[in-house]
């Protein structure tokens, strides 16, 4: 087993204060999907500022504003990717802060401001410590939020062009104090997919219906008949979920009217690749199978967007024991996986690592991410730069 090489949160404040301030302006100034101009510049600057000289930008393609910093140690050893995710939410910001966004329905709202910060904090701290073994490549990658910019990022060559031995990342997390962290081994986040049914049957008049073919009656089936893929198809002992967020038929005014065509959407999660397997083919199966029963037809889509990030055991273990060393092993927490989706999976498709959970949570910050009240807090930089820190050196002296 390899010494640990740790850096305490202390050594990291003069790091995390000036990352918090450029949090700010990446806080009011959010910018949605994969081409972050704003954001991009923004993380730029500060890479150079720190002296940093080999910087790559547009990884991902020409429109995805991935950026990618690499810091050579003075003696050989492994290559370790951190990342931090940079895109923000179409949500309209109610924090008060003196910082908060200045662009409507554009907000900050699930910590990713605070990811950019605190890799940047570890960055800095990297550049004025250069005696270490090993390489630290930085990673700075837009479109999380269902835009899938780690896939963007992988197909583009990261791990290749980078010779990326594992991957390492954080995640704010507002059920944990400030100061903690949390590890979650094996599956972490689920599955994420969309699913869509479109009916049609042949329209008519409300009073005559034996002269139409009503897809609004398929549809209301097919809602009922998508929950049974979760209770009587999947194994209990694998948790899976089919929501519908979207039923949509025929005109609010059109009481008269049976419409043409009727529209399902909705959401899917799992973890496992084999029930993620049943339940596309239930949803199409349960479709084609009403259609056919009330004489209409069918068009199922399943649409995978998010691959369960998986944790890999090995590294888990070892992150957790200097994450213990580092900020002491009663800041350090096991926690239970969710059925959120996130697309650093794309990433731990290719090389084995971990996300861990950043306590956010004090008498000030208690809102859940994606709330209009959410705002990352800045004390929490010093601790996520210190655990990432020692979690790379010691994985690069591996």
């Amino acid at each position: 087993m390899s010494e640990h090489i740790i850096v305490k949160p202390e050594a990291m404040q003069a790091c995390a204060q000036e990352a918090a301030e450029i949090r700010h302006v990446i806080h009011n100034y959010p910018e949605i999907g994969l081409d972050l101009t704003q954001t991009e510049k923004t993380i730029v600057e500060a890479l150079k500022r720190f002296g940093c000289e080999d910087i790559v930008t547009r990884v991902g393609g020409k429109d995805v504003a991935g950026v990618v910093c690499t810091i050579k140690g003075t003696r050989p050893g492994r290559t370790i990717g951190l990342r931090a995710d940079s895109d923000a939410l179409p949500l309209n910001e109610n924090t008060g802060a003196p910082y908060a966004s200045c662009r409507p329905k554009h907000m900050h709202a699930c910590g990713h401001d605070g990811h950019v910060a605190t890799l940047l904090a570890v960055v800095k701290y990297f550049m004025a410590h250069r005696d270490f073994a090993g390489t630290l490549v930085a990673i700075f990658q837009p479109g999380e939020e269902g835009f899938a910019g780690a896939r963007h990022m992988v197909e583009d060559g990261l791990v290749e062009r980078f010779g990326i031995d594992e991957f390492y990342a954080l995640h704010a997390e507002p059920s944990l104090d400030v100061g903690t962290v949390g590890f979650i081994s094996g599956y972490a986040t689920a599955n994420a997919d969309i699913f869509e049914i479109e009916f049609e049957g042949k329209g008519g008049h409300g009073s005559r219906p034996q002269f139409a073919r009503d897809p609004v009656i398929a549809m209301g089936e097919a809602i009922m008949a998508l929950q049974t893929i979760v209770s009587r198809t999947v194994n209990p002992q694998l948790a899976s979920v089919v929501s519908i967020g979207c039923a949509q038929a025929g005109d609010p005014n059109g009481t008269s009217v049976i419409p043409q065509k009727a529209l399902l959407r909705g959401t899917t999660r799992c973890y496992e690749p084999e029930v993620r397997d049943t339940i596309e083919r239930r949803i199409k199966e349960i479709a084609s199978g009403i259609a056919q029963t009330y004489g209409i037809t069918a068009n199922a889509k399943f649409i995978r967007l998010y691959p369960a990030m998986y944790n890999t055991p090995a590294e888990v273990e070892a992150a957790m024991a200097v994450a213990k060393e580092t900020i002491g092993a009663d800041h350090v927490f096991e926690c239970q996986r969710t059925t959120g989706g996130e697309d650093f999976s794309f990433m731990l498709l290719e090389r084995p690592g971990c996300l861990f959970r950043l306590g956010m949570k004090d008498a000030e910050h208690e809102a859940p991410v994606h709330n209009e009240r959410f705002n990352f807090n800045d004390k929490a930089i010093a601790t996520g730069a210190a655990v990432l820190a020692s979690i790379a050196l010691t994985r690069m002296n591996a």
